[in-house]
């Protein structure tokens, strides 16, 4: 449900970033994927990878939400989830001059993508996504190592050099309860309603006499 999203919003920032109009004509197209590369054509590269950091938990203590009550439509009560995870990005290539130079591009993209226009269009495609409410950190950037090794998944003794990169995030969606499926946000509106279950002092409407 939500993994799956949440990976695939990883590359399709990157690759709205890495477009035919990023400042650094070499990286446009940068390659971007969830599986490890395994073709030279595909060099450099972006694999990414997600995992939880926090247990995925309903938003809220005892939080039930309501479909809207329209003509002839039935209420149905749904949740909104939290959960809290880290984007891992794995630069692969055949070279390390060519790892770190994708690396800085990538750690740019990310962190200074809120104050330049053109590689602000990472940020921008997360935030108008309309499945997660997704938040990065990226005042924090975690490079958990580098390698290399030779060797290459399609039979040669060529060095692939690696390099990680670590964001964390906090995001919620909202799930439908009948399909699993996520709720757009877009779809998702906050109407006014009275709660029968409170007394006419909680709901503001006075203490009535005061003796």
């Amino acid at each position: 449900m939500y993994v799956t999203r949440v990976k695939t919003l990883a590359i399709e920032a990157v690759a709205a970033a890495f477009d035919d109009q990023y400042p650094v004509a070499e990286f446009r197209g940068l390659h971007c994927s969830l599986e490890y590369p395994v073709k030279a054509v595909q060099l450099p590269e972006v694999w990414v990878r997600y995992s939880d950091t926090a247990p995925l938990r309903q938003s809220g203590v005892a939080h039930v939400e309501n479909t809207h009550p329209g003509t002839g439509v039935k209420v149905t009560p749904y949740t909104r989830w939290k959960f809290e995870g880290s984007w891992e990005f794995v630069i692969v290539a055949l070279s390390s001059v060519e790892r770190d130079r994708v690396y800085d591009e990538l750690i740019a993209t990310i962190a200074w993508s809120g104050f330049d226009s053109k590689r602000g269009r990472f940020r921008q495609y997360l935030e108008t996504n309309d499945l997660i409410n997704l938040t990065l950190r990226t005042d924090e950037i975690e490079s958990t190592g580098e390698n290399a090794e030779p060797g290459t998944p399609w039979g040669t003794d060529e060095v692939l050099y690696e390099r990680t990169l670590n964001v964390d995030m906090i995001g919620d969606f909202v799930p439908d309860p009948e399909t699993g499926l996520i709720v757009p946000l877009s779809k998702i509106q906050v109407v006014s309603a009275v709660d029968l279950t409170l007394d006419g002092a909680a709901r503001g409407e006075g203490f009535g006499d005061w003796h």
